[in-house]
C-alpha cells in the first residue's frame, strides 16, 4: 500500500493490524500539526497543548496495540483523535491551565494586516482584549465551538469532537456569537478608550 495515497484510517489499521511504524510515523507527519493547532486553541498554552499531543499519541499507540480503533463511516480519523485529544485535555489540563491563557484569541483572528493610523491600532488593540475577555466570559460548551469555528474546523467534525449533535453546535455558536456581539456593542456604547 503506498503511505501517500493510503487514508488515515487506512494507516491506522495497518498499525494496528501489522504493527507497521511506518504507517504511524506517516499518519503522525499528516496529522501532528493539525493536533498541536487544535490543542492550541482549546488550552492557549504551548506546553500545556505539546503534553496532551504527546499523551493523545501515546493513546493512538495504545488503542492500536490493542486492537480496538475502529473506523466509524462519516467519521475520519481525526475527528477520533482530536475527540481523543480533548477528552485528555480536560481531564488533564484545560482546569489546570485555564487561568494561564497568555494569547488572546482575538488577535490570532488579525483584525486588519495591514499598515494603519496609530491610534486606530491602540484602537484594534483594546478591542481585541474586550473581545478576548468576553471570549472567555462564555461558557465552556460556546467557547469550544467558537474556537473551533475560528480555527475552520468544519461542523460535522467540531459536532464529533464535542459530542454534540450539528443543531446543537450551531446553537451554541449562534448563542456565541450574539453574546459577543452585544460585548463589542457595550464597548461601542461606552467608547473603546474607556
Amino acid at each position: 500500500m503506498q503511505f501517500c495515497t493510503a487514508s488515515d484510517d487506512d494507516l491506522m489499521h495497518r498499525f494496528q493490524r501489522d504493527l507497521d511504524y511506518a504507517a504511524f510515523e506517516q499518519l503522525f507527519r499528516r496529522q501532528h500539526g493539525h493536533l498541536l493547532g487544535f490543542l492550541w486553541k482549546l488550552l492557549r498554552d504551548r506546553t500545556a497543548a505539546d503534553d496532551a499531543s504527546q499523551q493523545a499519541w501515546l493513546k493512538v499507540i495504545e488503542v492500536a496495540h490493542a486492537g480496538n480503533y475502529m473506523a466509524r463511516p462519516g467519521s475520519p480519523f481525526r475527528a477520533w483523535l482530536f475527540t481523543v485529544a480533548r477528552n485528555l485535555a480536560i481531564d488533564q489540563y484545560h482546569r489546570k491551565f485555564a487561568v494561564a491563557r497568555t494569547v488572546p484569541l482575538a488577535e490570532e483572528w488579525e483584525l486588519d494586516a495591514g499598515v494603519e493610523d496609530p491610534a486606530e491600532s491602540v484602537g484594534r488593540e483594546q478591542i481585541a482584549r474586550h473581545l478576548n475577555a468576553a471570549i472567555l466570559q462564555l461558557p465552556r460548551e460556546q467557547r469550544e465551538v467558537i474556537e473551533l469555528w475560528a480555527a475552520e474546523t468544519e461542523p460535522a467534525a467540531i459536532a464529533a469532537l464535542v459530542r454534540a449533535p450539528r443543531e446543537t453546535v450551531f446553537s451554541r455558536k449562534k448563542y456565541a456569537i450574539a453574546k459577543l456581539r452585544m460585548a463589542l456593542l457595550a464597548l461601542g456604547e461606552r467608547g473603546v478608550q474607556s
